[in-house]
């Protein structure tokens, strides 16, 4: 069978971590397993296994020319933001019409793109069941870029939501939340399954009998460690416990909070640590390989998303026994029984969670009442196995029974439609603010211009937008983005990619300087 996603893997998250989960107990079971992903570089899609991959800058090309000739056909005057995603998109989709895809007896995707994609390009006798993992048209509300839409873009991303969860065979939603907030956009798939995530709870069974705090600097083994496992973006607000941080240690100068993940918003995050006087009392530790054990080693975890599906890493401390300080948002209220087995706080309050984080360091009987709940409930509930198994009754139904409903009317037709409709009102879609955006990398050691590095934006839902390549002073340039918060991803095969949040607010041109 074939796993397959346009998100870039493998990565740190919670999709790669639900992939990762399938294939090993999928090939326990005696399958053959491969995943089809979009390579960590950003320039290519691949098969993991090296058995297959195509680089997309061709792809790209053509997908571009053949959306462009489309939408002119259909009288729809894309803005630069929609011309770029819809050419990403269509590129990802030729790369999976040059798969081979017959040989597989299933495919499983992962997110609202490849599904669509490999609805419109599999063999008719071959299965689709997808998983999705979050709503990214909500995401653009929660994270405030939305504002940044005109009324068309909106809807665009409404439409995007809409296609792509009602076109596999069946579909499987991790949390009730998630169906719900699905149905805000008219999804009612007929063959929907909820099925939430699971561990491996022998392995963190055997995390629990080590003493984990013995491995930390002493300073570290006195105080109370509190530990917000989740990537660097604003939608994780991180921003928000900082700020509950600063209350906090004025009450107790006893505690340590890790920061573990990185991303965009480190040198925000940065700054704001510097700004509010935290540098004893927070540490950004990075991407990191062992955040079990790191979780393993603190006193309480926290979560404070403005929204979240089900955290793979609200599960993963449950599974180490610790109580978790989270928001009230999502599929997290599914998660945490208020005041058992941890604590839920209102989204963006920074004083509500700094009481909850509060109560907690306080009583430690109550983080000890709570880390035993904790426990009791991962094992009830965030089971892996039991994952599979009703994940291979969907795969048994979906290789059995219907297919999935036919659209009427196509994505592209909707949209013209959608347009049409703007045109009558007062909201008539025009075009958006755009600049010019421009930069040079140099290397660190000389200060001179790397040549040939790669660079690429992506917007925040993480949908590469536009790629290039450095010249031989350095200087890279990208004409139109749209006025809004990108992520600038840099750097060369040797180095690794590297990432930067960039806000494009005026129309001359921007010129960002970069050292790798």
């Amino acid at each position: 069978m074939l796993l397959s996603t346009y998100w870039a893997f493998p990565h740190i998250g919670g999709v790669w971590t639900y992939v990762k989960i399938m294939r090993s107990r999928l090939e326990e079971m005696g399958h053959q397993v491969d995943i089809m992903a979009q390579h960590p570089e950003l320039d290519r899609f691949y098969v993991m296994n090296g058995s297959w991959s195509i680089d997309k800058k061709s792809l790209l090309k053509q997908a571009e020319k053949a959306v462009a000739h489309e939408y002119e056909l259909r009288r729809v005057k894309l803005t630069p933001w929609m011309l770029w995603r819809e050419t990403e998109k269509r590129a990802f989709e030729r790369a999976c019409r040059l798969m081979d895809l017959k040989q597989y007896d299933l495919i499983h995707t992962q997110d609202i793109i490849s599904t669509y994609a490999m609805r419109k390009v599999k063999p008719e006798a071959v299965p689709l069941v997808a998983t999705i993992h979050g709503c990214l048209a909500a995401e653009w509300v929660a994270n405030r870029e939305i504002q940044a839409r005109s009324r068309l873009e909106q809807d665009y991303l409404e439409l995007e939501e809409f296609f792509g969860a009602m076109s596999p065979d069946r579909l499987i939603l991790p949390s009730r939340w998630l169906g719900g907030r699905l149905s805000a956009f008219g999804i009612a798939h007929p063959h929907t399954h909820f099925i939430p995530y699971g561990l491996d709870q022998q392995k963190f069974g055997s995390l629990l009998l080590q003493d984990a705090k013995e491995s930390l600097a002493p300073r570290e083994r006195e105080k109370t460690i509190i530990a917000c496992p989740a990537r660097l973006v604003a939608i994780k607000g991180q921003a928000t416990l900082l700020e509950a941080m600063s209350r906090l240690v004025q009450k107790r100068r006893d505690v340590l909070c890790w920061l573990i993940g990185d991303g965009v918003m480190r040198d925000d995050l940065e700054r704001q640590v510097e700004r509010l006087g935290l540098r004893d009392h927070v540490m950004l530790l990075g991407k990191r390989s062992d955040v079990p054990k790191l979780l393993a080693a603190s006193d309480i975890v926290v979560l404070p998303s403005l929204q979240d599906n089900l955290p793979f890493s609200i599960m993963e401390a449950q599974s180490l026994g610790k109580p978790v300080v989270a928001s009230r948002v999502g599929g997290i209220v599914e998660m945490i029984d208020e005041g058992r087995n941890g604590l839920l706080a209102v989204p963006g309050d920074a004083a509500d969670l700094y009481e909850k984080l509060l109560w907690l360091t306080v009583d430690k009987a109550l983080r000890e009442r709570q880390a035993k709940e904790a426990r009791l409930h991962a094992l009830t509930f965030w089971n892996d196995r039991m994952m599979l198994d009703q994940t291979c009754q969907v795969y048994e139904e979906a290789l059995e029974g219907r297919k999935a409903p036919a659209q009427r009317i196509g994505f592209a037709d909707r949209l013209v439609q959608r347009q049409r409709r703007l045109a009558r009102t007062s909201e008539a879609p025009a075009m958006p603010p755009f600049a010019t955006l421009q930069g040079t990398i140099k290397e660190s050691a000389t200060g001179s211009g790397m040549a040939g590095a790669n660079v690429h934006l992506l917007d925040l839902s993480g949908v590469v937008l536009r790629s290039g390549t450095s010249n031989d002073e350095g200087v890279f340039r990208f004409d139109n983005p749209q006025y809004g918060n990108y992520e600038l991803s840099f750097g060369t095969a040797a180095r690794g990619l590297h990432t930067r949040k960039i806000a494009v607010t005026a129309g001359t041109p921007m010129m960002i300087d970069i050292t790798l």
